[in-house]
C-alpha cells in the first residue's frame, strides 16, 4: 500500500530514500484538507494574488490552471496549485458565504439542506436573536405554511394546535402596533373564545365572546342567537287569538290560524296556565295536571304562580283510514295529524314546541330532508326518526329547518301520530334563522306584544 485509504496520503516505504519528501508531501496534503475552510466556491479560474495556503473549491466549467478540476479543492502551496479530490461526506466551511457545505459524491451541497431533524433546541432565532423571554423569535416580512399533500405522504390538511395548562391561563394571538397591544384573540383567562381591543395596550374592551357551553356568540352582553329573536306566530304560540297579544291574563282559547287538522284528525283546547294560580299560592284557579307538569318542567318553584297565560292544545289522529304522508316506523304507521299554513318561509328558520304523548305514541321525523339539525330537551339528535311515549313526559323539540324548493313547508313540526294517537302541544315558536332555543324558554312573544 503506497497511499492511505481515506486521505490518499503517501506512505513511507521501508528503506526508502529521501523519506522527507514523502513525509512533507503528506504534511502538505494534511494542511490542505484538515479543518477545511475555503475562500470561495464560485470561481472558475485561479484568482490573482493568491497567498500560500489559500484554498478554493473549483466551480464547474473551470478554465486555465483549474481546467478539468471541477469540484476539487485547489490549494496554493509553494507557489503552485495543488488539487485534492474530496471524499463523500467531507465538510468545508465557505468563508465568503459563511456556510458549511459537504461533498455528496457528485457535488458540493449546503449542510443546512441535509438537516431533517432538530430536537430539544432551547433558543431559535430567525433573522433576529432569540432570548429567554422569547426563545423562538423571527424577524421577517412574509411567512408561508402549506399542507403536506397526500402525494408526499401527508393528508392535505393543515391544523395548528395550541395548548395552555389550565382554564385560568392565557392562550391568545396578541396583535401590536409599535409594540403596544391593539387586539387579542384567544382563550384569555378562561376557556371561552374572546376578541378584545385596546386603544393603548393597557385598557381592554371585549367585543365578542364565543360561549363554549351554550354554543353561542355574545356581542357585548347580547346573545345574538337568543336575545334578538322573536316569535313570528301571530298569537305568540299562546292559542288565544291573533289580536290578543296584549292580554296577560283572563285569556280565552282561539283556534290557531296557522295549524290545520288533516282529514279526520282534530285540534282542540285542553287547558291553560292560569296567572296567580291556586297551586302555588294564588287564588285565580287550580292548574290542570298536564299544565302543572309542564310548568314544573320549565320553571323554578318561585316562578310558577305568575306569568302570561297560555293554552295547551290536544292533537288527535283519525281513528281509521289512510293517514297523510304515513311512514312505517318499527312496524307502526304514523301520519300527519295537522299541517302548518302554506306560507312563504325564510331560507332558514327554527321551530320549537313542547309535546307530550296522551295516547299511543308519536314520531319525530328528524330524518326529513327539510331538517338541517334538531335537538330534544337541548340535546342534539341524529338525523333519524324517533318515537315518543307517554312515559317520556313533556319534551322540548327544537328543529332547525328549511323550506322545500317551492318556498314553503307544511310539516314544520315534523310530528306524526298513529291511528287514534293523541298528543298535547304547548307554546310553539317559529323564528327566523337557525337558533338553539332554550328548553325552559316558555313563551316567546312576537312584535305585537303592545298591540
Amino acid at each position: 500500500m503506497d497511499k492511505t485509504a481515506n486521505l490518499s496520503l503517501p506512505v513511507i516505504a521501508p528503506a526508502q530514500a529521501q523519506k522527507h519528501v514523502t513525509h512533507n508531501e503528506a504534511l502538505r496534503a494534511l494542511d490542505a484538507v484538515v479543518q477545511l475552510a475555503v475562500i470561495d466556491r464560485d470561481l472558475t479560474a485561479p484568482p490573482g494574488g493568491a497567498a500560500d495556503g489559500d484554498r478554493y473549491i473549483v466551480a464547474s466549467a473551470a478554465t486555465g490552471a483549474w481546467a478539468g478540476q471541477e469540484g476539487r479543492i485547489a490549494a496554493f502551496q509553494d507557489g503552485a496549485w495543488t488539487f485534492y479530490r474530496p471524499g463523500e461526506g467531507w465538510l468545508a466551511f465557505v468563508a465568503d458565504e459563511t456556510l458549511l457545505c459537504y461533498w455528496t459524491g457528485a457535488a458540493w451541497a449546503d449542510v443546512a439542506g441535509a438537516i431533517t431533524t432538530l430536537q430539544n433546541l432551547t433558543l431559535l432565532g430567525l433573522g433576529t436573536t432569540a432570548d429567554a423571554a422569547n426563545p423562538f423569535s423571527a424577524k421577517l416580512n412574509k411567512a408561508l405554511w402549506t399542507a403536506r399533500p397526500a402525494a408526499e405522504g401527508g393528508d392535505g390538511d393543515l391544523r395548528y394546535t395550541f395548548n395552555k395548562e389550565g382554564e385560568a391561563d392565557v392562550l391568545s394571538l396578541l396583535m401590536q402596533s409599535n409594540w403596544s397591544g391593539r387586539a387579542e384573540l384567544g382563550l384569555v383567562g378562561d376557556d371561552d373564545l374572546s376578541v378584545r381591543v385596546s386603544p393603548d395596550g393597557a385598557a381592554w374592551s371585549e367585543i365578542l365572546r364565543g360561549d363554549r357551553a351554550a354554543g353561542e356568540a355574545v356581542i357585548g352582553h347580547l346573545r345574538v342567537g337568543r336575545d334578538m329573536v322573536q316569535n313570528v306566530l301571530p298569537d305568540s304560540g299562546r292559542f288565544n287569538g291573533n289580536a290578543n297579544n296584549t292580554a296577560f291574563s283572563g285569556i280565552a282559547y282561539a283556534a290557531p290560524t296557522y295549524l290545520s287538522p288533516t282529514s279526520g284528525a282534530a285540534l282542540a283546547a285542553h287547558a291553560k296556565f292560569i296567572h296567580n294560580n291556586d297551586d302555588y299560592g294564588g287564588s285565580a284557579g287550580a292548574l290542570d295536571a298536564e299544565v302543572k307538569a309542564l310548568v314544573e318542567a320549565i320553571r323554578p318553584p318561585a316562578a310558577r304562580r305568575y306569568g302570561p297565560e297560555w293554552y295547551v292544545i290536544e292533537a288527535t289522529q283519525k281513528a281509521s283510514g289512510t293517514m297523510s304522508e304515513a311512514v312505517d316506523i318499527g312496524g307502526t304507521l304514523f301520519g300527519l295529524a295537522f299541517t302548518t299554513l302554506f306560507t312563504a318561509l325564510p331560507r332558514r328558520f327554527t321551530v320549537a314546541y313542547y309535546v307530550k304523548v296522551k295516547t299511543g305514541a308519536a314520531a319525530l321525523t328528524l330524518d326529513s330532508d327539510r331538517v338541517v339539525r334538531a335537538s330534544i330537551d337541548g340535546v342534539p339528535q341524529p338525523a333519524a326518526a324517533q318515537t315518543l311515549a307517554n312515559g317520556d313526559g313533556w319534551t322540548h323539540v327544537c328543529i332547525q329547518g328549511e323550506p322545500n324548493d317551492f318556498g314553503y313547508n307544511y310539516a314544520l313540526a315534523q310530528l306524526k301520530l298513529p291511528l287514534s294517537g293523541a298528543v298535547w302541544i304547548a307554546m310553539p315558536k317559529i323564528v327566523f334563522g337557525h337558533v338553539e332555543l332554550d328548553p325552559d324558554l316558555g313563551i316567546l312573544m312576537n312584535a305585537r306584544m303592545f298591540g
